[in-house]
C-alpha cells in the first residue's frame, strides 16, 4: 500500500504537469472559490505552485521508497492537501480519498518492510492485524457508499445520469453502438450500483476474491476508459489488494526473485503486536468519522443533488449531470439603479460553468461581485437568476431571486435554495 501510495502522488504531480494545470486550475485564476472555513488556504504564484507540485512528486516518491517514511508522508499531506483545497472546482473523490488514506498510513507501520528505512532488518516483520483491518475499512467505505449514492430512482430507473453521457462514446469498438440505446444506459446502471453494494463482501469471503478483483480490473478499467476520472480507477484497483491473504506480496516476490526476496510484514501472526488501547480507540473513532460524515446531507433538508449540501467527501461517483446558466442582478442602495451583471470576468470558463449549477458558489460569486463594486465605490444588492437542468430534467430555478446573496453568510444549509425539481428527466433522454 505505501509503495503504490507514494507512486500515486508522483504520478499526480506528473499529470498536473503535464496537463498545464498550474496556470489553468490554481496559479492562473485570479479568484478561486473556497471551502467553508478554509479561505486562508489560498494558491501561491506560478512558481510557487510549480514547488508545490514538485514537493508533492518528490515527497511521494521517498514515501514509496520508504526513506524517512513518515516525515517524506507527512510533507507530502500537508503539500497534497493544500493543493487539494486552493479551489472547490477542482474537487476529485480520487483526491479525498487520497488525503484520508495518507492520514491513515501515516499512524500505521507501513514502513515495516520493503523500504529504505528497514533495510537491514532480518526475518518477517509483523503488524497488529488491525492496520490492515483499518486499510480495508477505509478501502470498503468508499464502495460501500458509493453503492448506496445510487439507489435512487434516476440512477435505477432511468439510467441517469449515464444516458446522457454514454452516446458520446458510441464511437468505441465493438461497444458503440450498445451506448447509445437508453436499455443498456439503464443496465449498466444496474451493474454499477450492484457492483459497488457487493464487491466488498465479495473481497472479504475467500472463495468469491478472485473473481471479486477480476470484476474490480475489469470495472474500472472500463470506467476509466469511459469517463474523465483521472488516477482514481487506478488507485481503487491497487488497494483493493489489501483484502488478499496478507503474504501475496511475498509470495510473488518469491517466485519471481526466488528466495532472496524481501520479508513482507505479517499481519496477526505468531508474536505479532496488539495495537494499544489508545490507539484503538482513535481508530474507532476515525472509522465513526469515515461513516457518519458521507451521511451528512441527511441531517440537511432538500435534495443533495440538487443544493449540494452534503455532496462532496461523500463518494457520490458519476452521480449526477447538472448543466445551468446564471447572472446576476446589480443594485445600487444609494440610486435605485439595477443593471445585469454576467460576472464571467470574474472567474475562468471551467469555475463558471461549476457556478451556475452551485447555490454555494453562486454566494460566493455575489459576494465577489459585491466586493469589486465597493472598490469603485458603490454598495450594491447582488440578486441571481439561475437555472439549473439536473439529470435532463428542464432547467428550473435553482435559488430565490428576491435574496441579496451579498448579504447571506455561509450556513450548513440556506433556505433561499429552491426545492429540486419533481418532474421526470425529459421524454427520449
Amino acid at each position: 500500500m505505501r509503495i503504490v501510495y507514494g507512486l500515486v502522488g508522483v504520478l499526480v504531480a506528473a499529470r498536473i504537469l503535464a496537463n498545464g494545470w498550474i496556470d489553468s486550475l490554481y496559479a492562473g485564476p485570479d479568484r478561486h472559490f473556497t471551502y467553508a472555513g478554509l479561505r486562508w488556504i489560498t494558491a501561491p504564484p506560478s512558481w510557487g505552485m510549480h514547488l508545490l507540485v514538485a514537493a508533492i512528486g518528490i515527497a511521494g516518491l521517498l514515501v514509496a521508497l520508504g526513506w524517512h517514511y513518515r516525515i517524506a508522508l507527512g510533507a507530502f499531506l500537508v503539500a497534497f492537501a493544500w493543493l487539494e483545497f486552493i479551489d472547490v472546482t477542482t474537487y476529485l473523490n480520487h483526491y479525498w480519498f487520497v488525503t484520508l488514506f495518507g492520514i491513515l498510513l501515516l499512524a500505521l507501520p507501513a514502513a515495516s518492510c520493503w523500504s529504505l528505512d528497514a533495510r537491514g532488518r532480518g526475518g518477517p516483520t509483523t503488524v497488529p492485524i488491525g492496520a490492515l483491518w483499518l486499510v480495508r475499512t477505509q478501502v470498503a467505505v468508499v464502495y460501500a457508499f458509493a453503492g448506496l449514492a445510487k439507489l435512487n430512482a434516476d440512477w435505477l430507473l432511468h439510467g441517469l445520469p449515464l444516458r446522457l453521457w454514454l452516446p458520446a462514446r458510441s464511437d468505441l469498438a465493438i461497444v458503440g453502438p450498445l451506448l447509445d440505446e437508453p436499455w443498456f444506459a439503464i443496465a449498466l446502471s444496474w451493474s454499477g450500483a450492484a457492483f459497488d453494494c457487493l464487491i466488498v463482501p465479495a473481497l472479504c469471503w475467500k472463495r468469491t476474491r478472485p473473481f471479486a478483483w477480476c470484476a474490480i480490473v475489469v470495472f474500472h478499467v472500463a470506467t476509466w476508459r469511459l469517463f474523465p476520472i483521472g488516477v482514481f480507477p487506478w488507485v481503487m484497483i491497487a488497494v483493493s489488494t489489501a483484502f488478499f491473504a496478507p503474504s501475496w506480496p511475498r509470495d510473488i516476490a518469491r517466485r519471481w526473485l526466488g528466495r532472496g526476496a524481501a520479508p513482507a510484514a505479517v499481519p496477526g501472526s505468531q508474536g505479532a503486536r496488539r495495537l494499544p488501547r489508545g490507539v484503538v480507540a482513535v481508530a474507532l473513532v476515525w472509522v465513526a468519522l469515515q461513516v457518519a460524515f458521507p451521511l451528512r446531507h441527511l441531517l440537511i433538508p432538500g435534495d443533495y443533488r440538487w443544493t449540494n449540501e452534503g455532496y462532496r467527501f461523500a463518494w457520490t461517483v458519476l452521480l449526477t449531470e447538472k448543466g445551468g446558466d446564471v447572472s446576476f442582478r446589480v443594485t445600487d442602495t444609494a440610486t435605485g439603479r439595477t443593471w445585469m451583471e454576467t460576472g464571467e470576468d470574474l472567474y475562468t470558463p471551467s469555475q463558471w460553468r461549476m457556478m451556475a449549477t452551485e447555490p454555494e458558489l453562486i454566494r460566493q460569486a455575489a459576494h465577489a461581485i459585491a466586493a469589486r463594486e465597493r472598490s469603485r465605490g458603490r454598495r450594491v444588492a447582488v440578486r441571481a437568476d439561475a437555472f439549473v437542468s439536473l439529470n435532463g430534467r428542464p432547467a428550473t430555478r435553482l435559488v430565490r431571486a428576491d435574496v441579496d446573496l451579498a448579504r447571506e453568510p455561509w450556513r450548513p444549509h440556506q433556505d433561499w435554495i429552491l426545492p429540486a425539481p419533481t418532474s421526470a428527466p425529459l421524454p427520449g433522454r
